[in-house]
Parts: C-alpha cells; structure tokens; sequence
C-alpha cells in the first residue's frame, strides 16, 4: 500500500487523456524478450511525486495512438476525411509496453510504444525495460517504418505521465556496485535501441517526466510536451547520480543548466523545458495530439530515405569535431544517390515541376 501521505499527493492534479484516438490503420508489433536477471525485489514501489497545480482536462480529447494489443479498433470518419477509430479504456491491469503499427495514409507505417504502468505514474521496472527494448528491436527491422512515437498510457482520475523514473523499490534492493551497473545498464540499452531506430522517434510528453523517464525522453529525436507537463532529475535526492542518457542534457540545455538541473534537483515546468530547449514544443494539452499528428505528417511527407540518412548523421555529428561532421556529410550525401539516384531525382523532378504563380 501506498502512504496516505503520497496518495493525497497523487490524487492532486486533474486526470489523463481522453477515450478517442487518432488512428490510421492497425497491426501489432511484438518485441523479443531479452534474458536479463532481475534485480531482488521485495519491498512496495514508490514515486517521487513534487507538487503540481491542477491542470485543464477535456473529456473528449484524442488520445493519440493508444491501443492494447490484439484489439481491433472500429473505424469512423473526422471532418477532416481521416480515420478516427474508438479505443477502449486504457485499463490500470498489470504494467505493460504496448507496441503498434498504423498505415499512415500517404505511405508507410507509423509506430507507437505506449508504457503503461498507470497505478504509478508509469515508471519503469526490469520487465518493462526489457518489453520497451523488444518493441524497438521489432519496430527496426519494418523496411517501411517512416517513424516512432512514444507515449505514456492513462487513466483518469490518476494524474497523467509520460514515465514516472524508475522502481525505486528494485534499486533499494541492489547491494552491490555490480548490481548497480547491472540495473543501470538495463535503462542505458532502452536509451540506445531509441537512439538506434532508423526513423525519427517523437516523444509525446503529457504529465511527468522524471528520472530515468527524462533520459529515456532525452534519448528521442524529438520531444512534446502539454504545458501541463512537469520535468526533473531527482537521483541526488536519493543519493545516486543522474547517468547513463542524462549525458545527452548538455546538448540539450547546455552544461550551467545542466548542473542547476542536476545539481538541485529542480522541477522544471513545460514552459521553461522548451526555453531551455529541454523539449521542442508545448502545446495546449488539448492539442498536444494534433501537434504530434502534425510533425508525423510532415516526416512521412520527406524522403524516407533521406530521413534515415539524416537521423544516422546527426547522430555522427554528436560526437564528431567539425571537421569529421563535414565529411560524414559529404559521404552521407554520396549515400542518397546510391539505387541510380531513384529518391533524389523523383523528388527534384516533383520541384522542378511544381506549379510556379
């Protein structure tokens, strides 16, 4: 059981998403398990919870792309001609990764891993790292897979999340520096099989992220946010260091703001995450769908070849000088002219033969 302490803490903020979904298409992707050993687990779970002011809700809000596996959604029509499926409620049942696959309707395939985990403001365990890297490992291998979204589940009343951090109860239970990098490790290989997508994954951020839950959300290509949306890095307060992806925060903020961020385990609001540059974009939490519908359209609309060419070198760049970023370049655009030029050419044509007014 929880603390009554921490339960009227939980019960504070305004509730989750709404029962609509923005859906183009269906299937299911299902990730190999990988043979980790678990962490000794025996005491209760608990969540670092700060204060939050209440938020604004809509009851009929979309809730984008949550769907349990195996269940077939039935198809209607929005006004703007697209598919609008209905989904059923997302269930507070034993914590789990969801993963998807939607026809996106200019082309290929969008993915969504969902981490649901509700009762505790979706934080992760071994289990649910091993399901998320499984989902990442099955998405990668989609020749056609234009791009990734991923997303914490809800269930009104709870307050909403994307990941809470980590169990704090499994890394209690750790008695040794081995266990410790075996543990830590686990999170550090979720971090890198997003990282290693071919396609850009969008982090859609609607409540808490905290914790391993900001590395996992730094380790995306991009990130939005509801301005309802609260972020931290609480690991000092608990007497262990903020690591593995939350190396990727200078990059982000810079190193004064990552050393505020870290050092004082400060929550931040959305606001200030996107002027730090923490997140891309905020939005109104009831168009935080729409904004994310919005930048999977525009990536479909790319050259799917050119984008993976593009996430592989930018990724290059990160940990190259100028000069070795330069001539990854000149070699990555080489790479686009590979199969007779057939992407290139098709899309300059297009551009050569736009209408001019």
């Amino acid at each position: 059981m929880m603390s009554s302490s921490l339960s009227r803490a939980l019960a504070r903020p305004a509730s989750g998403l709404g029962q609509a979904a923005l859906r183009r298409g269906y299937g299911v992707c299902s990730g190999s398990r990988d043979t980790l050993v678990a962490a000794a687990n025996g005491l209760q779970s608990h969540v670092i919870q700060p204060q939050r002011a209440a938020v604004r809700r809509s009851e009929q809000r979309r809730q984008y792309s949550i769907v349990e596996q195996g269940r077939s959604p039935s198809a209607l029509k929005d006004t703007a001609g697209r598919r609008l499926y209905s989904t059923p409620h997302t269930t507070a049942g034993e914590p789990h990764i969801s993963c998807t696959k939607t026809n996106h309707p200019a082309g290929g395939v969008i993915g969504t891993i969902v981490v649901n985990n509700v009762k505790k403001l979706n934080i992760v365990n071994t289990e649910l790292l091993i399901q998320m890297k499984g989902a990442c490992t099955s998405l990668a291998t989609d020749p056609n897979l234009r791009a990734v979204v991923l997303t914490g589940a809800s269930f009104p009343p709870r307050p909403a999340a994307f990941i809470g951090g980590t169990d704090i109860s499994e890394m209690h239970a750790l008695d040794s520096p081995e266990e410790a990098q075996i543990f830590i490790h686990k999170v550090h290989r979720v971090c890198q099989a997003l990282r290693d997508l071919p396609v850009p994954v969008i982090a859609r951020v609607d409540g808490f992220s905290l914790g391993a839950g900001l590395e996992i959300m730094a380790a995306c290509d991009l990130r939005i946010a509801s301005d309802d949306s609260v972020f931290g890095m609480p690991e000092v307060k608990l007497g262990i260091p903020s690591v593995v992806e939350a190396a990727l925060l200078p990059g982000l903020i810079g190193w004064g703001r990552t050393r505020r961020f870290l050092y004082l385990a400060e929550n931040i609001d959305a606001e200030t995450a996107e002027q730090w540059g923490l997140v891309e974009k905020v939005v109104d939490d009831q168009d935080l769908d729409q904004a994310v519908d919005e930048w999977v359209d525009k990536i479909v609309s790319m050259g799917p070849n050119a984008i993976r060419i593009q996430k592989q070198l930018i990724h290059k760049w990160e940990g190259s000088s100028v000069d070795e970023g330069i001539a990854a370049g000149v070699k990555a655009f080489g790479e686009a002219f590979e199969d007779h030029a057939r992407e290139p050419k098709e899309m300059l044509r297009r551009f050569l033969n736009r209408k001019r007014y």
